[in-house]
């Protein structure tokens, strides 16, 4: 088994549930071996090369970072290393320094010129370990050998500025578009991730980023825009994923908005479906995968349908393999509605819903899945969401619970508190503050 390790958005669980679905859906023995909610760390039976985990870090919607773990230690040597207050442990420190990964990440340093840094994610709120001291060190000591090994000349980068999701607390990790912009990832440079988790540290050798200026680029110079009904490309790729979408497959999404699903489809090498009820949304999602075929310089195979998600199986020719979507998910609230308006509305989404899936069931194919969000209603006397029975009532789907038990190699990591509750019939994937927000599930027939 060889480690590695993957840095999670901010939906962590979702993040993690999505990558165990991607490994198995593609035959890979692979368990969680530790996580923070910042980064998992997965067992993986096979010895990926390059190509592989490029495609996997190129699939996925909720992680942004690969690597492969090089070396790892009990996370008590860093806290006597760099502890944020009292004495410093010399011995430990210099255990930690000593880098004799170093020959794993750089097979020949002699005459290279080379770039690196050391990206850090420390434990969510743990103030124990002086972490941006640690990554000081560690670029500092990493240069110092890799010179002593003859490089010819060594620069490192750090993070170039304030968390842009709160601008007060510091950061020690490189953003993907930095390894881009600077050839991090390309031999002889490197980026090295050290992740804390609640007992070790792990550090490891990126090796695939994504890259979000891109994924920034196609949702907002697209032609067709529409804020309240678009879904971000990061989620697009999860609800594939769920769906068990693979290149070459055919995709529908029977509520297609802007397109944005079908265009992260594409880019996956999928044939896509599209299907909505309003003229100008089916107007719109053409001119964007028409933008689309523009911008790659190649044709895509895609059908756009003005039609209802309930009659999908008369719209559709022919069967598909996979289905992805973000239904409609109610009128857009501006204040929190009372209890019982919340339940009306639910009640009615929840009709619409159980009655397209009856007819998405009639053109999907045998052991098809779906991928799709459903709304969960902030009322003023709480919380409001779709019964599940009720949705899936004689529609020929059931649902297929995510992060399974048997994923979890460390019984340690399922501790209710913090740690990770498994066999999950549905998600949250929710923002601060929104009054509609969502959950994912996952239905196979």
């Amino acid at each position: 088994m060889k480690d590695y390790i993957f840095i999670l958005g901010s939906n962590w669980l979702v993040s993690i549930a999505e990558l165990l679905v991607y490994l198995r859906d593609h035959d890979m023995k692979a368990g969680v071996k530790d996580f923070s909610r910042k980064a998992v760390i997965v067992s993986i039976a096979d010895d990926l090369d390059e190509r592989q985990t490029v495609e996997i870090q190129s699939t996925l919607g909720g992680c942004f970072k690969t690597a492969r773990v090089v070396a790892t230690y009990n996370c008590s040597v860093a806290k006597a290393a760099f502890p944020t207050s009292g004495k410093i442990i010399q011995k430990d420190r210099k255990r930690l320094l000593s880098c004799p990964w170093l020959p794993e990440v750089w097979k020949a340093a002699k005459d290279q010129r080379i770039r690196f840094g050391v990206s850090t994610y420390p434990m969510w709120k743990d103030t124990s370990i002086d972490v941006k001291r640690f990554t000081i060190a560690m670029d500092e000591e990493v240069k110092e050998r890799l010179t002593e090994l003859g490089a010819r000349k060594v620069d490192y980068f750090v993070y170039e500025g304030p968390d842009r999701r709160k601008a007060d607390r510091p950061n020690t990790a490189l953003w993907p578009q930095t390894l881009v912009r600077h050839g991090l990832l390309t031999t002889p440079n490197a980026e090295i991730l050290a992740v804390f988790t609640e007992g070790s540290l792990y550090l490891g050798r990126t090796v695939a980023a994504c890259d979000s200026t891109l994924q920034q680029h196609r949702d907002e110079s697209r032609p067709y825009v529409s804020a309240e009904i678009s879904t971000s490309p990061k989620i697009c790729r999860t609800l594939l994923n769920l769906a068990g979408a693979k290149a070459s497959d055919t995709v529908l999404d029977p509520f297609c908005g802007t397109g944005t699903i079908l265009m992260e489809a594409a880019l996956l090498g999928m044939t896509c479906v599209g299907i909505d009820i309003d003229a100008n949304a089916v107007q719109g999602s053409k001119a964007n995968m028409t933008w689309l075929e523009s911008e790659l310089g190649r044709k895509l195979k895609f059908e756009i349908i003005r039609g209802d998600a309930r009659d999908a199986a008369t719209l559709v020719q022919g069967k598909v393999d996979a289905a992805a979507f973000e239904p409609y998910l109610g009128p857009v609230q501006s204040n929190q509605p009372e209890k019982r308006e919340a339940e009306k509305a639910v009640r009615e989404l929840t009709r619409l819903y159980h009655d397209s899936l009856s007819s998405i069931d009639s053109c999907l194919k045998r052991n098809g899945r779906v991928g799709m969000s459903l709304p969960v209603m902030n009322s003023k006397d709480g919380i409001v969401r779709v019964n599940l029975e009720d949705l899936l009532n004689k529609t020929g789907f059931a649902v297929v619970p995510l992060l399974p038990r048997d994923s979890i190699m460390n019984d340690a990591l399922l501790d209710e508190k913090g740690g990770i509750k498994t066999d999950r019939p549905r998600l949250p994937e929710r923002k601060r503050g929104q009054i509609v927000q969502r959950e994912l599930i996952m239905l196979s027939k």
